[in-house]
Parts: C-alpha cells; structure tokens; sequence
C-alpha cells in the first residue's frame, strides 16, 4: 500500500501544489472598425494524459474505487520501458484596453494579465508501476530497474502588464510571480533485488529529490515575458492566413527559503529483511529517518533557482475575417517540461453560423500518443463562449489515457 501511495504522490504532486490551447484564438481585426474598446478573455483548463496510464486506473487513482487486477493488467501491458505522464491545470484572464493611447501613439493600447498554473511531469520505467501496484512478489529473484525516473510538480501564480498592438494583435507582456508549490527529483540509476527465498534485500541507488518545505504560501518569486507575434502569410488574390508565434512564462525563478533535498548515492544489501519488512518498521517520524539513514539517503537544505515551465507554440490560427465557411490550423507545441515531447497538431474550422463554430483537431506528442479534440464557439452579442476537449474519447472510453476541457469566455465592449 505504501508504495502505491508513493507513485499516486509522483503522479499527482502538483495538483496539490496555459495549458494545451484546444480552443484556437480567433485573429480579428475589429479595431479598424472601431466596434470595441475593451476586451476581456477568461480561460481555463484541466487536462492530463499518459502514454500508458489508462483512465480505469487513474479515475480510481484520482478519485477513489477499487482497482482490480484486471485492470492493473491492462495499464501495465500498454508500458514501455520508460513512460510519461503530465498533467495542467490552469486558469486565466487577459484584459486589453483598446481605449487607451500608450507612449502617445494610437496603436499601442495597454494589455493586463494573471493566472494560477498547476503542473505535473513525470517520466517513469515499467518495472516502478510493477513494483508499485504488484508488490515485491512479481520481481523475486529478479531486479526491478527504475533508472531514468523524473518528476516535477509545480504551481504558481502570475500578473503580468504589457501592451499590443492594436491592428496587428502584437504583444509583449513583463510578469512577476509567485511560486507556491515545488517538487523536484531525478533517479539516474535505481536498480532493486529481492531473492527467490525473500530474505535480502539489494538496493543501489543514485539520485536526488528537492521540495519546498516552507508553511508559507509563497515560496518563491520569479520574474518573466510572454510574447505574441501574428505574421499575415498571403495564400492567394483574396486570402491571407495568420501565423502566431506566442511564447508564455519565458523566466525563472529562485526559493526564498532553503528547499529540503534529499540525495543518495549507494549501493545496500539487506540480509535476513524482505522489502515489506523493510518499509513496515516506518509508520512514525523517527522510523522514517531511520529507513532513510538505513538506505544512504542524506537530507539537506539548498538554495536554488530554476527556469519556470515555458509554454510556445508556433502554428497557423483561424482568422474571424477570413470569409470561408471552412479554415484549417495547425502547427507545433512546446512546453519545458521533461515529460513532454513536442506536439504536433493540426485541425479543421468550421462556422456554422454567424453566431456558432464547431472544430475538430488531432494531435501527437505532448505528455502522451494520439489523441482526437472537439470544440464548439458560440456567440451572444458582445460575449462569446467556447468550450471543447483536446481528448474527447478521454470523456467516454476506460481504456484511453487521459482526460481534457477546456473553456473559454470573451467579452468586448
């Protein structure tokens, strides 16, 4: 059981600490008309996916029931020899102010922004999800090899103040945040041995975990930019696409106080212990030091800083004034987290209505493999309201591996 609890902490630490953009960012160019002076979005996002996690397992996980064999079976079959999983939650709002003349020029208007971000990475070997939820018993006589496990969970908050263009959409934004949560930690080489008889134990061990120990809500403080450029590319006579380059939480950040890190590097044979014997005699404070002292793990304090997980994405986007029923986008996605790959997506627009769009996207890479979306836009006036999933089987299948919405509510006056 405990060590269940301990791979449910590596997948979920941030969650107790901008996401995937389903909903693509319409370009208009409503200022040359002068329909609007304000302008206020407010977003977010909830998603997780695994290359080998599926959502029968981590629905339980997340959210209690009983896990079954069978379905331990099916997830541990989808594993390779090293996996990923990640998982965003994240809210936002942006406020522009088209109103206002900036540096005395009446194309450079004022942009506000701030958001909560939530993330969790994690990179991870077979053998660590057999030894979690089968025990011991499944690697008698054999080793177990966690080699290459990293994970990071991290949360913070972020205001940031700019200013944009008010034809082209260009923006750069300064930010400052305020980082509340953070766990770190690498195993470069972990390798476990139980004999067939079960009574030693070997262990060798060389890796490092660092967290934010502090009871006060702010951890630390950081400083960053987002930029947001949209290059109109002619396709032809009468139509022009929009291709954006937008980069968020471009900065770093340092801890205010001293992370506790916890280091090893060890190799330990355990004679006449079982592994569940070894863990057993941990249930308080000073047990727990004494394990730690037994496996030649050291605890420190450090100071540190580190770059803040960067968001970029590079790809053609819909255009509101693009007179076709039917639009395509597509591009690339980069997060700066060791768990996600770059991600290629590409998906079809298409306007029901003045007032309704409907769209389908597909993806792969990120924090899993394949995955299908579906978003839908309505317009009430002055307000428009989107809401889509960058998963959709996610919603209705046990054996896909990960879940996704996203939401997003605009408003212009």
């Amino acid at each position: 059981m405990r060590k269940t609890l301990i791979f449910i902490w590596l997948i979920v630490s941030s969650l107790c600490s901008n996401a995937q953009q389903v909903l693509p960012v319409q370009h208009d160019t409503l200022f040359e008309q002068g329909k609007y002076a304000n302008e206020l979005v407010l977003s977010g996002i909830a998603d997780y996916n695994s290359t080998s996690l599926e959502n029968d397992l981590m629905k339980r996980l997340l959210y209690g029931g009983v896990i079954t064999e069978g379905i331990k079976n099916h997830s541990f079959g989808n594993h390779g020899s090293l996996n990923r999983f990640g998982a965003d939650i994240t809210g936002e709002f942006e406020y522009k102010s088209y109103s206002l003349k900036c540096f005395k020029k009446d194309q450079i208007g004022m942009v506000v922004k701030g958001g909560y971000y939530n993330y969790a990475s994690l990179i991870y070997s077979k053998d660590l999800f057999g030894l979690t939820f089968y025990g011991n018993d499944k690697y008698k006589g054999e080793t177990a090899d966690f080699s290459g496990t990293r994970f990071l969970g991290m949360a913070f908050q972020k205001v940031g103040l700019g200013f944009f263009n008010k034809q082209s959409k260009n923006s750069v934004t300064l930010n400052v945040y305020a980082i509340s949560n953070y766990a770190e930690g690498n195993i470069y080489s972990g390798q476990l041995f139980q004999s067939e008889s079960e009574d030693s134990v070997s262990l060798s061990l060389t890796g490092n975990a660092d967290f934010s120990s502090s009871n006060s809500f702010v951890k630390g403080w950081g400083a960053g930019v987002d930029l947001d450029f949209r290059l109109p590319v002619k396709m032809s006579e009468t139509r022009t696409a929009i291709v954006r380059f937008e980069a968020r939480n471009l900065g770093v950040c340092a801890f205010s106080e001293s992370l506790t890190r916890y280091q090893a590097d060890t190799i330990i044979h355990f004679q006449g212990y079982t592994l569940n014997q070894l863990f057993s005699n941990s249930e308080n404070a000073s047990n727990k030091l004494n394990v730690l002292d037994s496996l030649g793990v050291d605890s420190l304090g450090v100071r540190k800083w580190r770059f803040i997980p960067a968001y970029i994405q590079i790809g053609k986007i819909v255009s509101e004034n693009d007179p076709s029923s039917v639009q395509t986008f597509y591009g690339i996605r980069m997060y700066g987290l060791s768990a996600f790959a770059p991600m290629l997506y590409a998906g079809v627009h298409y306007r029901l209505a003045k007032y309704a769009d409907l769209g389908m996207s597909a993806s792969i890479g990120g924090f899993g493999k394949l995955r299908f979306g579906l978003y839908t836009n309505w317009k009430f006036g002055s307000y428009s309201l989107g809401v889509g999933s960058e998963n959709i089987t996610g919603m209705f299948q046990k054996n896909a591996r990960g879940e996704s919405i996203s939401i997003r509510l605009r408003c212009v006056l």
